[in-house]
């Protein structure tokens, strides 16, 4: 398994949860799971470090990062900006196919169990929605940034409260785009965004 792979899996793993804020990464234990020698181990947890899902404690050993407060509320502005400016244009495309595939994604999330599929839901439902934009790159940027809140899916597991405001959030946008109110669609989906800010300054509880 080469530097790319590791640091892949790894990332996945910090950000589905099952590797938590605090764990330290020991190359060696690292380098016997994945079957290669601590080189590709030194560089994927380099590159790990570099995008800061990673800190450098003072022994000199690694652990997984935390989002600050500050850094949750600015992954949430920075979110909300693109997102919004993504539904903005997308809203007069916005067919009754597409609001009636939002609202079957949203019940099914209701109902979900497992955290990867709840996220999987959760993307497909924001997707849909802003899809008619036909602005690639924006989509990509957007998709990108949602995995950084990717462990707020484990704060919502099914039949929480937690779980009932986000069906709640999301009815709400969809309603708003089926009346065609953009001021309302753009300020649900921003009120929508503090929930996941929420959860993820809770990371540390």
């Amino acid at each position: 398994m080469d530097t790319n792979k590791i640091a892949t899996a790894l990332r996945r793993e910090i950000e589905g949860g099952s590797l938590p804020p605090g764990t330290v990464l020991k190359q060696e234990l690292l380098a016997g799971r994945f079957g290669v020698s601590r080189q590709p181990v030194r560089q994927a947890l380099d590159r790990l470090l570099a995008s800061g899902l990673v800190d450098r404690r003072p022994d000199r050993s690694l652990a997984v990062a935390g989002l600050t407060d500050e850094q949750a509320r600015e992954l949430a502005e920075i979110r909300a900006a693109l997102e919004t400016m993504a539904l903005r244009a997308a809203l007069p495309m916005l067919g009754d196919r597409d609001l009636r595939k939002a609202f079957r994604l949203n019940e099914d999330l209701l109902e979900e169990e497992d955290p990867a599929t709840l996220e999987e839901l959760d993307v497909a439902f924001h997707r849909t929605l802003y899809g008619p934009c036909g602005n690639a790159r924006l989509l990509s940027m957007i998709d990108d940034l949602r995995g950084e809140s990717r462990r707020a899916y484990l704060r919502q597991p099914k039949g929480s409260d937690e779980r009932v405001i986000l069906h709640a959030e999301h009815r709400a946008i969809i309603e708003a785009c089926a009346r065609r109110d953009e001021a309302a669609a753009l300020q649900a989906l921003s009120d929508h965004l503090q929930l996941t800010t929420a959860h993820l300054t809770r990371e540390g509880e």
